[in-house]
């Protein structure tokens, strides 16, 4: 068995490299990301703009749960992704009170192993990206919040043939919501919105394990 181990150990990544993808060429891209979530809330900077109640009741609510990611993107000659990306997080979701999250936004990747591996084989079939986006999110239980945010991140796939790779990833979510609401459920009422005139501030985060399928052009 141990022998077995050592064989394939070093049998891998030239079995790899010889069915991995053209990193140097487009294709379209498609992930799937999995792992926990948690919040950093800017309980001081609510507090002072809807009062301590409602900043205590949101931020008690949010909950680190479960976090999962869809995208869905094209990759320019290795170089960069531009992508769609959409995250959701829920708790208490079998309950009549639940709770959750959802983001929504536009992503540019770069790829910088392209810089010293253009148009080369890879020693080993990794490939590795930092994230800049832009988009909408929202999130709510009893009082919610929603507005613009802005994501970074990083991620690493190991890609065991030409279109399946698998890999970790993080990514943290920067909220820069503008609207708070009183009545999360009955959010377009009259009078359920508070204005966040210096913003929400805060940050959400997850990270986990990847799996990503590409379809070379």
């Amino acid at each position: 068995m141990a022998r077995s181990v050592v064989l394939l150990a070093v049998l891998a990544p030239a079995w790899a490299s010889a069915g991995a993808p053209d990193f140097s060429k487009g294709g379209l891209v498609f992930g799937l990301q999995y792992g926990p979530g948690s919040w950093l809330l800017d309980r001081a900077r609510l507090t002072d703009q809807v009062g301590q109640p409602n900043a205590d009741l949101f931020v008690g609510e949010a909950q680190g749960t479960h976090t999962a990611s869809i995208r869905l993107g094209y990759n320019i000659l290795g170089h960069a992704t531009v992508e769609a990306a959409l995250t959701g997080t829920g708790w208490n979701v079998f309950n009549a009170s639940r709770g959750g999250a959802g983001f929504l936004v536009g992503i540019v990747r770069w790829h910088p192993m392209e810089l010293v591996w253009r148009d080369q084989v890879r020693p080993v079939p990794i490939d590795a990206s930092a994230l800049f986006g832009v988009g909408y999110g929202i999130a709510g239980q009893d009082r919610g919040m929603d507005g613009a945010v802005l994501e970074v991140g990083v991620d690493a796939d190991y890609w065991f043939s030409k279109a399946v790779g698998a890999g970790l990833f993080a990514r943290g979510v920067l909220l820069q919501w503008s609207s708070f609401y009183l009545d999360y459920d009955n959010r377009a009422q009259p009078g359920a919105t508070i204005n966040l005139t210096r913003g929400s501030g805060g940050s959400f985060w997850t990270f986990g394990v990847a799996l990503s399928f590409r379809f070379e052009t």
